[in-house]
């Protein structure tokens, strides 16, 4: 950390987030010409910001000379390059014609990468450990085998309703109504109004909502008796709630509860007839995988998500550890329990150490508490994080369309100023203001009621010495521990206060490094992605190459990797790729 900008740059990027905060949250309604002036000045920071870049090293250089970790990294997302285009549009289908995905085309791969030769070839030039080879090959050989699942488990959905991933095209959209009830409850829409495009991992439903006002439409969309579900759904795919990361990487309103567990049995069925492995699937796990593989998108909007859902998304559930990060993630939003546990310098520590019991008192140990305070910080921005990495490499994979179809960039409407950028600075700032309250909230809230005891109490109180106290002391005793949770929390916003406000202004805010981190890591992204000497012509990936490296970096520990990929990539990447090439050369 330690962004060295000067307060002219800090002015502009916190200049930058008001920006973004109105164009992303507070647009709706005002006048277009004021919008196109802020996405004009917006787009003028972005300029002057851009030299704020680490300078790009395109010396080659000897695998020796690279760390390991970063080696690492780099064969393992060449190796899985070979797989994207499985996980992601290739062979898309559907009954929407899209003119992103039917020009969408990912990097060119080599053939001998797949081989055993090439990934021998490939771990020799880049000098690593035996070890580490062999956990690379058998991380492949499970994206491997989860591809197969997940295309057999769609196929299997799809053979439910008469049709398959082979079925001779036009496509009708009475099928796939059927499928929608299957996975929304029931709810029932006007073939009409519903259009469909899938791939052999995804399906997204694409359905021409009306306006909230338009009540003639939505009688047209459905049946009255189905219209408050299809409207609460509608809904729901604006909502933010935490819930929503347990079904990355489609983010979806598909909940497990909604789909029929009958139908799921049917197609658990037909998956384990034709996978022959001796172990079934459930109708459990069926539920699981297809609540992370289906979206809805507002038909009108379709064109904005689908690239960045299909090629920029998928890949990273198999591809990258993001998903043990986005678990947690989900449960960000909870309040705060005794059984917390937040890994500090000195070692784990747990919320229920932080108070301290004699008969009928409580108090907190502070300098606990100042511990346990920073380590959860630095645990939910970690998770926070791997939610901004894997936003950011989506709406790169989503340039990659207007990079290479130029003269088509019209057909792929964006939200963000930067549509000549592959990173969008303000969505990203509006992703960081957004989220990093809200990751934090639990730790900064007090919910204290002389009536009623919240979870946190109650715990805390069945760990307490409540034998060694009178009965005519517990009331006291209660009380003692609402005034040293209070205690412990004034401890949290002091700290928080010190160190977290969310300003960019201030040089001690870790708010305004991470703002400077994302704008550092942008601009040497912008600086490499476009680069004509690796991607014009290039007989090797590059641009997909780019984003798989980012997400395999920053898959162990997201909080300190985010600090280190800008250096990462400025400092190693052309020198892997020079490596790469090598090896490429020598075939």
């Amino acid at each position: 950390m330690g962004s060295h900008l000067t307060a002219m740059q800090r002015s502009q990027i916190a200049e930058a987030l008001t920006l973004s905060r109105f164009l992303i949250s507070q647009s709706e309604g005002v006048e277009p010409a004021l919008i196109e002036r802020r996405r004009d000045r917006i787009r003028e920071i972005q300029t002057a910001l851009q030299a704020c870049a680490h300078p790009i090293n395109q010396t080659p250089e000897a695998a020796s000379e690279i760390p390991l970790p970063v080696r690492q990294a780099f064969v393992e997302s060449a190796l899985l390059i070979s797989r994207y285009f499985a996980v992601g549009g290739s062979g898309w289908r559907g009954t929407l014609p899209s003119n992103t995905l039917s020009r969408y085309r990912p990097d060119p791969v080599p053939a001998h990468w797949t081989t055993p030769e090439g990934i021998a070839a490939m771990g020799r030039q880049f000098a690593l450990p035996d070890a580490v080879m062999d956990a690379i090959v058998a991380h492949l050989a499970q994206v491997d085998a989860e591809i197969a699942h997940q295309h057999l488990l769609i196929e299997s959905v799809l053979q439910t309703v008469g049709l398959s991933l082979e079925t001779v095209l036009p496509l009708t959209t009475e099928p796939f109504v059927s499928l929608f009830q299957e996975l929304f409850g029931g709810i029932l829409v006007n073939p009409d109004r519903l259009n469909v495009v899938f791939t052999p991992t995804q399906l997204y439903f694409c359905v021409d909502f009306p306006t909230l006002e338009d009540f003639a439409g939505w009688r047209d969309l459905c049946p009255k008796e189905h219209e408050n579900s299809l409207r609460q759904l509608h809904q729901r795919l604006s909502e933010f709630t935490f819930q929503k990361f347990q079904r990355f990487p489609t983010f979806g309103p598909c909940h497990p509860a909604g789909i029929r567990e009958a139908w799921a049995r049917a197609v658990s069925d037909r998956y384990n007839v034709q996978s022959g492995s001796p172990i079934p699937i459930t109708p459990e796990q069926v539920i699981h995988r297809l609540a992370k593989s289906v979206g809805v998108l507002p038909q009108k909007d379709a064109e904005m998500f689908l690239v960045h859902d299909i090629w920029g998304h998928y890949w990273q559930l198999l591809f990258s550890q993001f998903n043990s990060d986005y678990t947690a993630l989900a449960d960000c939003g909870e309040a705060l329990r005794a059984h917390e546990t937040a890994y500090t310098p000195a070692g784990p520590l747990t919320c229920r150490e932080l108070f301290e019991f004699a008969g009928p008192l409580v108090s907190v140990n502070e300098a606990k508490a100042v511990q346990f305070f920073h380590g959860e910080v630095r645990q939910r921005l970690g998770l926070l994080f791997t939610h901004l990495l894997g936003e950011l490499v989506a709406d790169i994979a989503e340039f990659k369309f207007t990079f290479t179809n130029p003269q088509a960039a019209h057909q792929l409407p964006s939200s963000s100023a930067f549509t000549d950028y592959p990173a969008n600075l303000d969505l990203s700032l509006a992703d960081l203001d957004f989220l990093f309250l809200r990751v934090l909230q639990p730790l900064l809230e007090i919910h204290l009621s002389p009536i009623e005891a919240s979870p946190l109490e109650i715990e805390l109180l069945s760990d307490s010495p409540l034998m060694d106290v009178g009965a005519d002391q517990i009331p006291r005793l209660e009380v003692n521990l609402k005034k040293a949770i209070a205690q412990l929390h004034y401890c949290f916003l002091q700290e928080y206060g010190r160190h977290y406000l969310p300003t960019v202004e201030s040089e001690d805010s870790l708010f305004a490094e991470i703002a400077i981190n994302l704008l550092h890591l942008q601009n040497v992204i912008n600086t490499l992605y476009t680069d004509p000497q690796f991607t014009e012509q290039s007989p090797l990936p590059f641009q997909d190459l780019l984003i798989v490296f980012i997400s395999r970096f920053c898959s162990g520990d997201s909080y300190a990797e985010f600090w280190q990929v800008d250096n990462v990539l400025a400092d190693h990447f052309i020198p892997c790729w020079h490596l790469l090439r090598q090896v490429s050369a020598e075939r």
